[in-house]
């Protein structure tokens, strides 16, 4: 095996693994997407502030 038929089996284990995880642990999933958006909101918000703080 070459090495990058390796690397290609490590990417397939790994994604394997959080595909289950993510299946087993939905309400975490779902947390974590939401404190995603509400900090992609926040800095959204924080940046419109400052551009209208500087016109």
């Amino acid at each position: 095996m070459c090495e990058r038929e390796i690397q290609e089996l490590v990417r397939e284990e790994r994604r394997r693994y959080a595909r289950e995880w993510r299946k087993k642990n939905p309400e975490k999933v779902r947390a974590a997407n939401k404190r995603y958006w509400e900090r992609k909101v926040q800095e959204r918000l924080d940046t419109e502030d400052n551009q209208q703080g500087v016109n």
